[in-house]
């Protein structure tokens, strides 16, 4: 049929009693290039709608999996309520649907600048299904989705946690491979030290130790690996100095240009954690040097002393880290302990912080382990948990994730914020999280779900009283979903895997 009927099907809508309502794409296909348009009228092309259209893409190749989803509704709409879905591989549309890969409700075009353009199927099959609420009137939209190589060509099922190089890793120090954490990362170093040469020697085999057992890449597109760059701070304005080119650095870069000899003037921490953090981690200023929309970024600041004085990272220093989306952790070699207090202290404080006492593998492990990881050992104030919260009336309960979530929700607005620039408010890798409440009248449950998550390896699942799975979140949802059960209790647990973070989910309970 070509995309020349896709211009046609932009006429007037004409009714014809004697006209036959064909779909789009009447069988299964397959090819690189899916079409999505809507059905017509053999007569005059005009827009119908059957309810019997869906088809299932094939890439031709189990190696190539389906991304760079565009699409378009044709003004006026119709009114018509039309949803596109597309599901991961070749579920039963018969039956009760799974999650949706990605679904666009009408009125909501896609384009290269939407974060459903980047939309990626675990599968080289998707189902492509259209449905409305309306028996009278029928929409124009058109679209595509195509097929490109990145699929791993095996049967097996796909690990949450999905290994980003082939190499065996076993380490007793570690809960994961290195190679699996998905960063950009800041490495700094505090050449200021009292503990002269041996405390500076200690800062770098920590930094060394670190970064060579990390999979590290320079490409901007990339979806895995860790970036890395390197700076150390000086006494002089702007009180640090780039040892390398910003994300294009490897781990041996990292290790040759990591400082030789310390400073004896003291500088300014706070002035120059805020500058880096503004010149290093803009996203989509189209540079090479861009930090990557979808991936946890993070500074390590490696210092053998703090000091009393300028360098207090209040306020003002967590809205720069906020406002760029980037996680701090302050390792300390050996502080004392009025210096470990004062870094240390505060109910309030919004970085992560160790003070090692070595700069092995096992003084690595422990803030690699809770703050890469998230393994639980240790408070993470990168990606905390937000508390099952009674709403201001009282009337329902909330949670979401991550704890400075900006999206939809039913007491704040109800439309995400596009187009997302993936620059802040995310949720983190490897969470493993879990909420549950209990209707104290004992009654059953009303569940509405806003969530956008990494299709096929993020999820937020709800379970019964009795851990029975009640339904499963993953990829987009724009307006809201909303499930009933007759449980009076729900727990939800939501885990996400090493890579690709997006903005997460906002989860209100009703009780009945």
């Amino acid at each position: 049929m070509g995309w020349k009927l896709a211009v046609l099907l932009l006429a007037v809508l004409v009714k014809d009693a004697h006209a036959v309502c064909n779909c789009y794409q009447a069988g299964n296909y397959t090819g690189a290039t899916a079409p999505i348009s809507n059905s017509y009228n053999t007569t005059d092309f005009s827009a119908c709608f059957s309810s019997a259209c869906s088809y299932v893409a094939y890439s031709g190749d189990d190696t190539k999996g389906w991304t760079y989803f565009t699409f378009n509704w044709a003004a006026p709409l119709a009114g018509a309520g039309g949803l596109l879905q597309i599901f991961d591989g070749t579920p039963d549309l018969s039956s009760t649907l799974p999650p949706a890969l990605i679904q666009i409700n009408e009125g909501e075009n896609v384009d290269s600048s939407s974060p459903k353009y980047m939309i990626k199927s675990t599968s080289p099959r998707i189902t492509i299904k259209y449905s409305q609420s309306s028996t009278t009137s029928a929409n124009v939209y058109y679209g595509s989705i195509k097929a490109v190589p990145g699929l791993q060509p095996t049967a097996g099922p796909t690990s949450t946690t999905a290994m980003p190089t082939t190499r065996t890793f076993n380490h007793p120090e570690y809960n994961h491979d290195l190679a699996l954490i998905t960063h950009d990362i800041l490495v700094v170093v505090n050449q200021k030290t009292s503990g002269g040469i041996t405390a500076l020697t200690q800062l770098d085999t920590i930094a060394t130790n670190f970064v060579r057992l990390l999979d590290v890449t320079t490409d901007i597109n990339s979806a895995g690996s860790s970036r890395l760059a390197l700076a150390t701070l000086t006494p002089y304005q702007p009180y640090y100095a780039i040892r390398g080119e910003i994300w294009g650095m490897d781990a041996t870069d990292v290790t040759n240009n990591l400082p030789l000899s310390g400073v004896s003037i003291e500088g300014k921490i706070d002035s120059a954690l805020t500058g880096l953090v503004n010149l290093s981690f803009n996203v989509s200023t189209n540079t090479s040097t861009d930090s990557r929309r979808n991936v946890q970024r993070s500074v390590i600041l490696l210092t053998a002393e703090w000091p009393s004085a300028n360098a207090n990272l209040a306020a003002d220093i967590q809205s720069a880290f906020d406002a760029k989306g980037v996680n701090l952790l302050v390792v300390g070699f050996n502080l004392t302990t009025v210096e470990w207090n004062q870094l240390s202290g505060g109910d309030n404080r919004w970085y992560n912080v160790l003070n090692a006492v070595g700069s092995n593998d096992t003084a690595v492990a422990q803030f690699v382990n809770p703050f890469y990881f998230n393994d639980k050992s240790s408070p993470n104030t990168w990606c905390p948990q937000f508390p099952v919260t009674n709403s201001p009336d009282e009337s329902y309960m909330y949670f979401q994730e991550p704890f400075n979530y900006n999206g939809p929700s039913n007491t704040t607005n109800d439309k995400w914020k596009d187009p997302f620039d993936g620059q802040s408010t995310r949720y983190c890798n490897f969470a493993n999280n879990q909420y549950t409440y209990t209707n104290p009248n004992g009654n059953g449950l009303q569940v509405k779900v806003f969530y956008e998550l990494e299709a096929g390896k993020d999820f937020l699942k709800f379970y019964d009283s009795s851990n029975n799975l009640i339904a499963s979140f993953t990829g987009f949802e724009v307006t809201g979903s909303i499930f009933s059960t007759t449980s009076s209790t729900i727990t939800a647990r939501f885990t996400s895997d090493n890579q690709s973070v997006f903005r997460g989910f906002y989860v209100q309970i009703t009780p009945q």
